[in-house]
């Protein structure tokens, strides 16, 4: 019955993994479809818009060739019976002059006599005309193009003249010239036919001027119409497709008018209308395939982890320091962890073991190297003063001393007990912190610049001691401070002797808002990488007469306070030697 209940929870866990798994395939295959399909839907709106575009453009541009036309061909057949003026006037009173329909007014221009006659009340100025470009250029062009003038304000209306010449042996000899109201003239209110209620299509003369735009039920603010896209739209030679965050336009320089073009615009919204919907519809079987895949997964999760969870509480309730192991109970998922890992905690303790008793020898190694490499250096800077003494007492028994070989063993026996009193200072740097006391940095400047002096007074070096102006008090140990600097500052002096009245020596006293420092340069030997790596160590030294210890002081005293020394040596160009020590304000 347990093996029963054992196989029905595996195959329960089988099946939750591979509904989870079929649920990401799913998913994966909608996104993948949703995306392919958005794609085909938002090209296919951009093609339909497009062809409306298209649609509208044409049947206005078709419509106004149609009603421009007529107009056109009325002009033309008055120039046909030029010199008839009863039955011109009586052709244009009875039938031309109509502001829905025909023209607001009519004039010819005599080329030849240089005279304008006007059979209707409404007439303008001829400076007016005659300096409108188009006036000119239909004069010259020889009727090829349909020229319109720009709007002109004519007795309390506006209207743009239409201009046909009138040829004579393929020679112009004048041209009529008709007032086509831009307010009231069915050309301009009814030639613009947008294919739906979101499309607007406007009329452009050559200076961008909108003319007429189509009948649509829109407020004000949509209808209006932005220079700049004028602007761009003009620059297009041909038709043109363009768009802006809210709009989409379509652009014809050509509206069979000399100058005139139509501009078509349709908002972005009613473009893509068909693209938000499908979006939405895919967003609502994604989000439901999450939720599911979510509910899915939530099951699965705690069908795996539920024998995690029995394990870590197992181990929870375990309370020796001994290597856990645990009892095999549970499922026999469960009994599967138990057993990896109590096999993982009895190899880990072993490895444990063996590292830390690897770690024990090395460490006890490395001590025992320490100490006799200590023990070495101590010997043997001992037995140093210590032979000239003995070879004193010796000659002293033979009786063949003398005054200046026992003054020389008194100073080996001094330095000597130097040495040992600084392996003291060593084996303590705790008695250095004990000695810190606040210190005034002025009285502390004066006091190293008499030592600096005194140690270059016979010397050619020149040196140079840099302090601020106004330095705060500083918690530290004097004597120490003092040593530190004076031991930097002759280790300089020293790597500058070579080079005479050339070599310089500075001490810079700075001060941060966390720490004082303190910088030693100089133009000397310098260091190799090598020897600035071992700067510090116990007995290392470059000098004949040095012990290795001053520098070893220096920076075993640095990290009793937290502080730090920093290095930059080129060789054969000199070193900078920076101390940096922490300054305190809860003393």
């Amino acid at each position: 019955m347990e093996r029963l209940k054992s196989l029905l929870e595996v195959r329960k866990s089988y099946f939750f993994q591979i509904t989870f798994i079929i649920f990401i395939i799913l998913g994966l295959v909608i996104s993948s479809l949703a995306f392919s399909a958005d794609r085909v839907t938002v090209s296919r709106a951009e093609e339909l818009a497009k062809d409306q575009f298209d649609y509208a453009i044409d049947g206005s541009i078709e419509n106004m060739e149609t009603r421009l036309g007529k107009l056109y061909e009325d002009l033309v057949y008055l120039g046909a019976y030029l010199g008839n003026e009863p039955w011109i006037e009586e052709r244009i009173r009875t039938g031309y002059l109509n502001q829905r329909t025909g023209f607001t007014s009519i004039f010819y221009y005599d080329l030849r006599e240089d005279a304008f006659t006007w059979y209707s009340q409404r007439q303008v100025p001829a400076m007016t005309l005659k300096s409108d470009p188009k006036f000119t250029n239909v004069i010259t062009s020889g009727g090829n193009e349909i020229y319109m003038s720009d709007p002109i304000s004519i007795s309390g209306d506006v209207g743009t003249y239409l201009y046909v010449p009138v040829l004579e042996d393929n020679r112009p000899v004048g041209l009529f010239g008709g007032s086509i109201s831009v307010l009231n003239s069915d050309l301009y209110r009814r030639v613009l036919e947008s294919a739906n209620d979101n499309m607007i299509l406007y009329l452009l003369n050559e200076r961008g001027e909108v003319l007429s735009t189509s009948f649509n039920l829109v407020t004000d603010a949509e209808r209006r119409l932005s220079r700049s896209v004028i602007e761009s739209a003009k620059d297009k030679d041909v038709r043109s497709i363009m768009s802006t965050d809210t709009d989409v336009y379509m652009y014809e320089p050509d509206a069979r008018v000399n100058g005139w073009s139509v501009l078509a615009k349709h908002s972005t919204d009613s473009v893509y209308e068909a693209v938000y919907a499908t979006r939405w519809q895919y967003l609502l079987i994604t989000l439901v395939t999450f939720f599911l895949s979510i509910l899915v997964g939530l099951l699965l999760s705690k069908t795996l982890t539920s024998p995690l969870t029995e394990l870590v509480q197992n181990i929870k309730r375990q309370q020796s320091l001994e290597p856990i192991q645990l009892e095999r109970t549970g499922s026999k998922e469960v009994q599967t962890l138990l057993d990896t890992y109590n096999d993982y905690s009895r190899r880990m303790e072993t490895s444990r073991r063996e590292q830390l008793s690897q770690q024990q020898l090395l460490l006890q190694q490395e001590k025992l190297a320490s100490l006799g490499q200590l023990a070495a250096g101590i010997a043997h800077e001992i037995r140093n003063p210590l032979t000239p003494v003995q070879i004193t007492l010796q000659m002293v028994k033979e009786g063949h001393s003398s005054q200046e070989m026992l003054d020389l063993a008194l100073s080996e026996l001094n330095r000597a007990n130097h040495l040992i009193t600084t392996m003291l200072t060593l084996a303590k740097p705790e008695q250095s912190k004990r000695d810190e006391e606040w210190i005034d940095m002025a009285e502390f400047a004066a006091r190293l610049e008499f030592l600096l002096d005194a140690e270059c007074y016979k010397r050619v070096t020149k040196w140079e001691l840099i302090v601020p102006n106004e330095m705060p008090p500083f918690y530290c140990s004097n004597d120490m401070l003092v040593q530190i600097i004076y031991n930097l500052f002759k280790n300089a002096v020293e790597a500058v002797d070579s080079k005479g009245a050339d070599g310089s020596v500075t001490v810079t006293i700075l001060f941060t808002e966390r720490d004082y420092r303190f910088l030693i340069e100089d133009n000397g030997v310098g260091m190799t990488k090598a020897q600035v790596q071992a700067v510090g160590s116990a007995f290392y030294t470059t000098k004949d007469n040095g012990n290795g210890l001053g520098l070893y002081m220096i920076r075993e005293y640095l990290k009793a306070v937290n502080g730090r020394m920093e290095i930059e040596s080129v060789e054969g160009e000199g070193t900078a030697m920076m101390i940096k020590i922490p300054r305190r304000s809860d003393v």
